[in-house]
Parts: structure tokens; C-alpha cells; sequence
């Protein structure tokens, strides 16, 4: 049986290897899966031998609908970095920007282990913090302040641009460098305080494109959404053409996903806050810290 219409969910395709293919094949798979109804892009680390933000902020420029979401983790990214480079991506992109949370990355372990880090923390406790850490700095300076008047020749009212002031694992005082994003700040997917928890039963599950047709059983469990993983890598390594799952998955899976009425349609300006139906949280409230211009 056919979900119905409030079973409907958004769906994302994970780009993963392509550590030998192009800037220029990427983008071109990234400009298909924006002119279909795939809601966001997840870039695995060093695709295409580049820190994904890195791309995607040249993805940002190519592309006008899809969500461009990077992966990032605490383990050698320092949070003020990760803040700084996901707030930039969400401006660039008009709000379509996020970050996949990662608790551990080889590619950036240098060469030193996956207990290679910049703290002395366990993993999951590190992971956390961070996502704390970059949440408020995310706060720091709000686009309201921002009123270029001519007349006064105030660019911003500084009074209202607070440290972060966050001690954990880590230590960061911000502000961050970057106003508050169209999205209010990027969607954060991954565990603990993140907007849309991942590879959890009623999380953001992560399957093969060989198992799509499983998500009906996906979606009747109470996942969130569903991101699709797509190896460019292996494909590349097999002597093939760098776009057939991506073909595959535009011109066929996904078309019978939509017509089934499981994915939910994305709409053009929308920002990938909206198109997940993640409103903004609450919190951090960073009202009561300290002003970083007194």
C-alpha cells in the first residue's frame, strides 16, 4: 500500500568516493539532482580530493534549489571552523545549507588514528559538545543588528552581538565573523541537540540505492526521511560513466517514489529548513551573555 499524503518524506542523496573525478563531474551530478526532486545533497569528506565545504560553496553557485550538505567532524574540525564555513555556505546558498555530523573521519585523522583529536574526550561526548559549541556561536551576531543606516553611518548596533562564551570539552568565546544565516542558522543533522537525528528509527535513515524499494518499510517504521547513497568512487573504479546512478536514480528510482506519493516534493525558494519542516529551536538563547563590544 502507497503511503499517504503525511507519510510523505524528504528525501537526499549522500555522494560518497569520487576522489578521482573532476570538480566539473560533480557539479554536473549536482546540477541533476537539483532539477529533479531530490531535496538535498550530502558530501561525503574529500570528494573529489576537496573538504566538501569547499565544494559545495562552488555547488551553492551552480545549483538554485537543492539543500548542499557537508560533513564535518569535531575530531580535527575545530567548531568555530565548522560555524564559520557552514554559516558562509548557507549565505552563498541563500539558505539550502547543513551540516552532516560526523563523529569520527579518517580523511582527517592524519595519519595519526581515529583517536587523533583536539581534545581528550570520548567520541560521542566530543560530538556533542561541538554541536553545542557551533549552535551558539551560530547566535553570536544576529542579522537584525545589521541596518546599514546612511543617515547615522551605523552599519550594525554592535550592543547586540554576543560572545558565545561556550565551556565544554571545548572552550570557544566567538562572536563568529558571520551574521545570523537565512535559515536563522543551517540545519544540523546527526545526534543529540541536531535538528534532524540520523540512522535512528525515527531519524533521517540511510539506505543503498539497490534498497530503495525497502522504503516502504522505511517510511511505515516512522523515519524521518531517507538519504540515498551513491558511490561515484566504486562507479568510477568499474570503468563506467560517473552520472549512471545518478541517471538511475533521476530518471527512474526517484520518478516512482514520487508518483507512489513517499517522497515529499521539494519547492522551488524554498530553503532546506523549510523543506524538512525543521523550525528553528528555541535555543541557544544567547541574550543574557556577555556583550562582545562593551
Amino acid at each position: 500500500m502507497s503511503p499517504s499524503v503525511h507519510e510523505q518524506v524528504p528525501v537526499g542523496v549522500r555522494l560518497l568516493g569520487a576522489s578521482t573525478a573532476g570538480v566539473r563531474d560533480v557539479a554536473a551530478a549536482a546540477e541533476k539532482l537539483d532539477a529533479s526532486e531530490t531535496g538535498f545533497v550530502v558530501l561525503g569528506s574529500s570528494i573529489a580530493g576537496l573538504e566538501p565545504s569547499t565544494l559545495a560553496s562552488y555547488l551553492a553557485r551552480r545549483t538554485t534549489n537543492i539543500g548542499v550538505v557537508v560533513e564535518a567532524a569535531a575530531q580535527r574540525d575545530h567548531p568555530y571552523n565548522i560555524a564559520r564555513r557552514v554559516a558562509s555556505l548557507d549565505h552563498l546558498s541563500r539558505g539550502r545549507a547543513g551540516w552532516w555530523v560526523l563523529h569520527d573521519d579518517p580523511k582527517t585523522e592524519l595519519g595519526l588514528g581515529l583517536g587523533s583529536s583536539w581534545v581528550d574526550a570520548s567520541s560521542e561526548d566530543r560530538t556533542l559538545d561541538a554541536i553545542t559549541a557551533v549552535r551558539a556561536l551560530w547566535r553570536t551576531w544576529p542579522v537584525s543588528s545589521v541596518v546599514g543606516d546612511l543617515t547615522s553611518n551605523i552599519f550594525t548596533h554592535a550592543d547586540e552581538i554576543r560572545h558565545a562564551d561556550h565551556d565544554g570539552i571545548f572552550s570557544t568565546a566567538g562572536p563568529l565573523t558571520v551574521p545570523t544565516t537565512p535559515q536563522g542558522e543551517p540545519v544540523v543533522f546527526g545526534p543529540g541537540s541536531s535538528d534532524i537525528p540520523v540512522d535512528v528509527p525515527h531519524g533521517v535513515v540511510s539506505v543503498g540505492i539497490d534498497d530503495i524499494d525497502t522504503i516502504d518499510e522505511i517510511v511505515g517504521a516512522g523515519a524521518a526521511g531517507v538519504v540515498v547513497h551513491l558511490d561515484l568512487g566504486t562507479e568510477l573504479d568499474l570503468g563506467t560513466e560517473l552520472d549512471s546512478s545518478i541517471d538511475r536514480w533521476t530518471h527512474d528510482v526517484l520518478p516512482r517514489l514520487v508518483e507512489r506519493g513517499v517522497v515529499r516534493r521539494r519547492l522551488p525558494g524554498s530553503t532546506l529548513r523549510d523543506y524538512l519542516r525543521a523550525g528553528l529551536p528555541a535555543e541557544p538563547d544567547l541574550s543574557t551573555r556577555r556583550p562582545a563590544f562593551a
